[in-house]
């Protein structure tokens, strides 16, 4: 399956060079797949499933990113103020018109999760539409350059693919860690709780 994706990917980048979009040059393709593996392995690390948003992560609407995000499962009870969730606009194509970023601004047993426009996104609300959230953001790995931000709640920082995996190795160690622990919901169980609570 990682073989796939890789090959997605560069099939997309090929096409988005022909198209003009970006520049087909040796080195942008070497350095946008090296970005693509570099994703693959924080995702693997910390269990988390890649995506291609483009550019709904940048603050310019004129934007020529091109982000590869690792997507966390969205569990409720985990959400935070500044998460960054990516939502998917139901019976929407083609696919790049139709990703969402929000910013998580409060979880409250009343509201529910409070959410705002992310970056350069419209101020859409998801009373106005129907969408499906895909997961929260945990690192967005840009092709272009290759540079990985961990968007974890407030951080939005810079790291190294190395600062990733040790952290990613951690997490998921303190994961496993707490579902083995007695009186505790697995994991599974407490995503099915979640499950329950957004229907």
């Amino acid at each position: 399956m990682n073989f796939q994706f890789a090959a997605v990917c560069a099939l997309s980048l090929w096409m988005s060079a022909a198209a003009g979009e970006v520049q087909a040059d040796p080195e942008h393709i070497a350095t946008a797949l090296a970005a693509i593996e570099s994703a693959k392995a924080v995702a693997k690390a910390g269990r988390g499933t890649l995506l291609r948003v483009g550019s709904i992560l940048s603050s310019d609407e004129n934007s020529n990113d091109d982000v590869i995000v690792v997507l966390d499962y969205p569990i409720l009870r985990d959400m935070k103020a500044g998460m960054v969730l990516i939502l998917a606009k139901l019976g929407c194509e083609p696919i790049d018109d139709c990703l969402i970023a929000r910013r998580v601004t409060g979880v409250t047993a009343k509201y529910g999760v409070e959410t705002e426009p992310y970056g350069g996104a419209q101020g859409l609300l998801l009373s106005q539409i129907k969408a499906t959230v895909l997961g929260s953001v945990a690192y967005a790995v840009d092709l272009n350059n290759g540079a990985i931000r961990d968007l974890r709640g407030e951080r939005d920082q810079p790291i190294t693919m190395r600062e990733a995996l040790i952290r990613e190795e951690a997490r998921t160690r303190r994961a496993a860690d707490t579902a083995a622990s007695p009186g505790e919901p697995s994991q599974s169980a407490a995503r099915k709780q979640d499950f329950e609570a957004l229907r």
